[in-house]
């Protein structure tokens, strides 16, 4: 994200104004700014309202590109769900994804309203029914594929490593054929959806590490495959 105090901080008001069990915790570096306390959520899907607090600790980076994290430290996830990582903190959503939510101008208050309330109301609707609300990504890599999938709304995962492949490669030529084979212009084909990841370098950066993830992938099953 790269954020800087002076552009943040009315982000910060405004999120501290929607939820105002929250606090912001005093810290002697300027590396980030540390929220806790307690979050009220209130939603309705499907016949069914979740209505219910949560002791957090959210932690909004400054001057680097990490993207901001939450913590359930009031242990309201059970330790065993699939999306809640050891120490707590919240697996909201692949880091592609989130990336590009902010790169497209998502502010601290939609992260909140359209990430973080939908994964406690999903995980409460889990619980008591057995299914997920609003669907459910893929673990670990398969998570990364359908991520890029739905962002270059591509159901063939052939097409989408072809598409990963040319933002690794740094390619974008919008008259000659798209990267998927589909032989329409690419920018009239894919253009839009694989632009920002190689226009952007800290997006590039995310695409890139991926790519090369399931790239190593490929090569240990083909080499497993071959024993």
């Amino acid at each position: 994200m790269r954020i800087k105090y002076n552009q943040i901080r009315p982000q910060i008001d405004e999120l501290l104004a929607s939820y105002s069990g929250l606090k912001e915790e005093d810290t002697e570096n300027n590396s980030s700014i540390i929220l806790t306390e307690r979050i009220s959520i209130n939603r309705s899907y499907n016949s069914f309202t979740m209505d219910n607090e949560y002791d957090v600790k959210i932690l909004i980076p400054l001057n680097n590109d990490d993207l901001p994290d939450v913590w359930d430290i009031g242990d309201k996830i059970d330790k065993s769900y699939i999306h809640r990582y050891s120490d707590g903190k919240l697996c909201l959503e692949t880091d592609a994804f989130m990336a590009l939510c902010f790169y497209n101008g998502y502010s601290l208050l939609q992260w909140m309203k359209n990430k973080v309330e939908p994964y406690y109301y999903s995980y409460e609707y889990y619980t008591r029914f057995g299914e997920f609300p609003f669907g459910d990504r893929g673990h670990n890599l398969d998570g990364v594929i359908e991520t890029y999938q739905q962002i270059f709304n591509e159901d063939n995962v052939a097409k989408t490593y072809e598409l990963l492949r040319a933002i690794s490669q740094r390619k974008y030529k919008g008259h000659l054929p798209c990267p998927c084979g589909s032989a329409i212009i690419t920018r009239k084909c894919h253009g839009k959806s694989i632009f920002p990841f190689i226009n952007d370098d800290y997006l590039f950066s995310i695409a890139n590490r991926d790519y090369l993830r399931i790239c190593e992938a490929i090569r240990e099953y083909d080499k497993q495959s071959g024993d």
